[in-house]
């Protein structure tokens, strides 16, 4: 990216909102264990990893198949639910709907991977920090204190009614923030959300923090990091 694409970012941007789920909030470290811990109580030898990549994938499908049907939002702890009960099912192992709640829960337990908190505290003397997540309000209510920066706000896409890359939720992010889609840079480490955000005219931020392509997708990412710490190098001035 030229020194001249990055200037006309510094000087459009008012807002950067981010994915929380993997891009700043680090779910292996909490939910791998949660996995773990059920797995063993059930007598189970099945990797805990595979156990949450199969169970986030279920739960991604299911958040596309219920963004496109009519009807009612469905939250995500839900979706969550169910995609973990599947995939238990699926090893046959008969697991009682409290404790696959109980490993739900600890999505408000997660905790920011090293590199966010030092950056969030450069970005946020520049720029309006917020998260734009698939997550439940309640959900993000509870992780909001695990930053040591505070963020400006966040948006559920419970409230826009349906899951990105749904455009019901950019569009709200910018309604609520009182910004044009080109102020808003979006931050990600997931190729499907960025992809909707760059659709509706945000800037976009790839935080490639697994060092995956990002894919041909004709909507590319304005930058491309490792991770915040980066992007702050990147963005501040």
């Amino acid at each position: 990216m030229s020194s001249i694409e990055v200037e006309t970012i510094q000087e459009e941007a008012e807002v950067l909102a981010f994915d929380l789920w993997d891009t700043l909030l680090n779910r292996e470290a909490t939910l791998v264990p949660a996995l773990s811990a059920l797995l063993n109580d059930h007598g189970s030898d099945y990797d805990p990893e595979i156990l949450l990549r199969r169970y986030l994938a279920m739960h991604f499908r299911d958040s596309m198949i219920d963004s496109l049907i009519p009807g009612p939002h469905t939250p995500f702890k839900e979706i969550s639910r169910r995609a973990l009960s599947y995939r238990l099912k699926q090893i046959d192992l008969d697991v009682p709907d409290e404790e696959v709640r109980d490993v739900i829960r600890q999505w408000k337990m997660l905790q920011p991977y090293p590199d966010v908190d030092a950056a969030l505290d450069r970005l946020g003397e520049e720029y309006k920090l917020v998260g734009l997540s698939n997550g439940d309000p309640d959900m993000l209510d509870a992780v909001r204190p695990n930053f040591d920066t505070e963020l400006d706000g966040v948006v559920s896409v419970a409230d826009a009614g349906a899951y990105k890359p749904h455009r019901a939720s950019y569009d709200l992010c910018c309604e609520e923030f009182d910004v044009a889609a080109h102020q808003v840079v979006f931050v990600t480490a997931h190729t499907f959300d960025l992809v909707g955000a760059k659709a509706i005219g945000m800037r976009g931020a790839f935080l490639n923090r697994h060092e995956n392509p990002y894919g041909s997708w004709i909507h590319q990412p304005d930058i491309t990091v490792a991770d915040t710490e980066e992007l702050a190098n990147v963005l501040t001035s």
